[in-house]
């Protein structure tokens, strides 16, 4: 029986008919299921999602004018007033539960490979130079933009093809409990974990608990299953003992493949593993290079060759905000930012801080920091730190925005003088051009800052002033 029939919908979900139209359901098939009518195409199911600030009922008729001949709902009273033209309805106790039960069945019947990513920092990236490497010999999908959740999850699988080979998952978490949930869906045949470090610990409280959160994931690998784990992060290492098979990665001796030299070069940099192999990557950072060979891991085991895994590498495309390269303006007048904004940790911001340390710079290396959030108890100590890795660099010019920054601005300031580093406790609209005008010609400027502070919106005062350009890796591919 095919998945995509009404029938198998509700014998999965344990729903209802509410509307059940002629022909039977068990003879219709579906393209497919949507929560947005936004994106919903006509033949896929609809279903109807209800969280704090939105309610899908309220969509209902949008999606049966989209053309959906099938409505999912927990509500029996939103069905009373619609114009159906012929769409039936599925009453479920949770529509949530509902997808999440949808997309198990789902996964245990389709042949593609899942290849499930979780850590603290580097899933995204991870995740696109895993899409990149297997690509280049298999079809598959990766999860679109951060569908890294209760809802994200389960619609990536059901968007698995039946001529799919491989399927990465990114999983994503806030508090204890929510990984394992996601893994009960996932059963994944390959489990990767980057590194392990503060984030979100004003739920997750410590490293430790962050560290059995994330392992979690390892629990719910398949029989055959293969874990490739980061081998730096001392606090998994309690959690690798029950694996049957297991690939470490890192930059430590004990590591399976070790990252033996790297090089930044003007369009990304060039890694080594293990004395031998040799790798090129569109994008900076050591800790790049690191999470790139959790991708070689995979390419590896599902039998690529090492010039398929480097010809994958060096198409990667990186994901908007994360370590964006782009030049504003032309030549020896132009600034060049290292956009990293899309979130921040303090790990991930220590990381971003040696990029912009290693970066083969003409002129001045600037570091604009916005407030690290969700942190907790932790906060002061997590800014401190950042403060640290500052002097520790010692830059050009530091800017801090925010009152959480403050710390690591007192910090900075201490060993590289108040010149050298400004403060703004909170976001005016005349941030942007005031910190434009600090800056000169030549100058590298990292952008980075958690999620809520946006500090993307620094870029166009920047362009502003000193023009705008194709970005880095657009210039490299001649596009």
């Amino acid at each position: 029986m095919s998945f995509w029939l009404p029938q198998t919908f509700r014998e999965v979900t344990a729903g209802r008919w509410l509307v059940r139209p002629e022909p039977d359901p068990a003879e219709m098939e579906l393209t497919g299921l949507s929560t947005d009518t936004r994106t919903l195409q006509a033949g896929q199911a609809f279903c109807a999602l209800v969280g704090p600030n939105f309610d899908g009922h309220d969509f209902l008729q949008k999606a049966v004018d989209a053309g959906s001949p099938l409505l999912i709902v927990q509500r029996e009273d939103a069905v009373q007033t619609l114009d159906l033209r012929g769409a039936y309805v599925l009453l479920v106790d949770d529509t949530l539960g509902a997808l999440g039960r949808l997309a198990a069945h789902y996964r245990r019947g389709f042949a593609a490979r899942v290849i499930a990513i979780t850590g603290s920092v580097g899933k995204t990236t991870t995740r696109q130079m895993i899409h990149a490497v297997l690509g280049t010999a298999f079809r598959g999908i990766a999860s679109p933009h951060s569908y890294n959740n209760h809802i994200g999850v389960p619609l990536t699988l059901l968007s698995v093809r039946p001529t799919d080979r491989y399927v990465v998952v990114e999983a994503g978490t806030s508090a204890p409990g929510e990984i394992s949930r996601l893994a009960r869906w996932i059963e994944p045949d390959i489990a990767i974990i980057t590194h392990i470090g503060p984030a979100h610990t004003d739920k997750l409280i410590d490293t430790d608990t962050i560290a059995r959160e994330k392992a979690s994931l390892l629990s719910h690998l398949r029989d055959d299953g293969l874990a490739i784990v980061n081998g730096d992060s001392e606090p998994l290492r309690p959690h690798l003992k029950p694996l049957r098979s297991l690939i470490t990665f890192g930059q430590t001796a004990e590591c399976d493949l070790r990252l033996t030299d790297y090089q930044p070069t003007p369009h990304g940099a060039q890694f080594e593993i293990n004395e031998r192999a040799s790798y090129m990557l569109p994008t900076l950072g050591r800790h790049s290079a690191t999470n790139a060979m959790a991708a070689v891991a995979v390419g590896r085991h599902m039998n690529l060759t090492d010039e398929q895994i480097a010809e994958g590498l060096k198409q990667v495309e990186l994901p908007a905000m994360r370590l964006q390269t782009q030049r504003c303006g032309a030549g020896e007048k132009a600034v060049t930012i290292i956009n990293d904004a899309y979130n921040a940790n303090p790990d991930s911001m220590t990381a971003a801080l040696g990029v912009l340390a290693e970066h083969p710079a003409a002129g001045r290396r600037i570091a604009v920091l916005g407030d690290m959030l969700e942190l907790g108890s932790q906060e002061q100590a997590a800014h401190q730190q950042v403060g640290k890795a500052l002097v520790k660099h010692a830059f050009d010019l530091v800017i801090c925005i925010g009152r959480r920054m403050q710390a690591a601005r007192e910090r900075a300031a201490e060993r590289l003088g108040p010149q050298r580093v400004h403060g703004f406790d909170q976001w005016s609209g005349d941030l942007p051009a005031r910190i434009a005008d600090l800056l000169q010609a030549g100058d590298v400027v990292l952008i980075k800052g958690s999620r809520d502070t946006a500090l993307e919106r620094l870029v166009p005062a920047i362009e502003a002033r000193f023009g705008t350009s194709a970005s880095v890796s657009e210039t490299k591919n001649g596009s």
